[in-house]
């Protein structure tokens, strides 16, 4: 993919009339979602916006396959980052504010006519789940369709059927949250593209997808194969993100084996892609 713009073929790179026609069709809106944020010493603190905006960018080619137009509204990176708010380049809001923004900016969009939008997150962080959680079920209560598309890298340690990481915020319904499991061409695929036991942040999984699709914005000077891993186990992570020691675990700020990344296996965002826009037009289908 030549350059990195989060606005290629997304709805700013277009005219008001363009707009202005696809939200009178009911276009479905694909809405990225991300933070910008520490990923180690030889990550862009985009990683998270560039893997939000691709894969948008992506599930809107292969919804054109099942005959499903759809627009890509501007990547939403103000996010809330309590995990790694103690690196510099982590901007991080409150919650409320988080929360308030996003809700007005996708009111703006059901205004103009994309009442049915899809939010593809590329951020773990539980405090940002949690407004999102609350995010959907305001544009519920005022009519709006939005609906978290959960697949690919989050699905893995995002739990939105847990109510305990969500405080005060209730799970997500069947018609507020689309699971999307690995087709069988996915699954093979992670199996053998996957050489990491433990990937969470700026690890094996997204310096591939660095690698692969933006390899310019990498560091330079930083020799990832040189890069030891951290931590020893999930559960040395776990303690150091409840008691706020993320930097403390780990300087560099990666939680993962970033030595085994390699562009090949950022082919998995692909397939994700792929299984993200089956499972769309499916619900878009029994919507219908």
């Amino acid at each position: 993919m030549k350059g990195y713009s989060i606005f290629a073929g997304t709805l700013a790179d277009m005219t008001w009339p363009q707009v202005e026609e696809a939200a009178e069709a009911n276009t479905p809106l694909l809405v990225p979602v991300a933070v910008i944020e520490q990923h180690g010493h030889h990550l862009p603190l985009a990683t998270d916006t560039y893997g939000a905006h691709l894969l948008c960018t992506l599930i809107k080619g292969e919804l054109a396959n099942f005959g499903i137009a759809s627009v890509v509204a501007p990547p939403y990176y103000f996010g809330v980052n309590a995990s790694t708010s103690m690196f510099p380049g982590s901007l991080t809001v409150r919650p409320e504010t988080m929360v308030t923004v996003l809700t007005e900016i996708l009111e703006n969009c059901a205004q103009w006519g994309f009442r049915r939008q899809f939010i593809v997150n590329h951020h773990g962080d539980p405090q940002h789940n949690r407004a999102l959680v609350q995010i959907i079920h305001s544009l519920r209560a005022r009519g709006v369709e939005a609906t978290y598309v959960l697949g690919g890298l989050i699905a893995g340690f995002v739990d939105l059927d847990d109510p305990a990481p969500f405080g005060e915020s209730a799970p997500l319904s069947d018609e507020e949250l689309i699971r999307v499991q690995d087709s069988e061409t996915t699954g093979a695929a992670r199996a053998r593209l996957t050489r990491s036991s433990l990937d969470v942040h700026a690890g094996e999984r997204e310096t591939s997808l660095i690698m692969r699709f933006f390899p310019e914005t990498l560091a330079q000077g930083v020799d990832v194969r040189s890069i030891e891993p951290v931590p020893d186990d999930m559960r040395a992570f776990l303690r150091a993100e409840t008691s706020g020691g993320w930097r403390e675990l780990s300087p560099q700020g990666h939680i993962g084996d970033p030595a085994r990344a390699a562009a090949e296996n950022g082919e998995l965002y692909q397939l994700e892609a792929v299984d993200m826009a089956a499972a769309i037009a499916e619900f878009l289908r029994r919507q219908s």
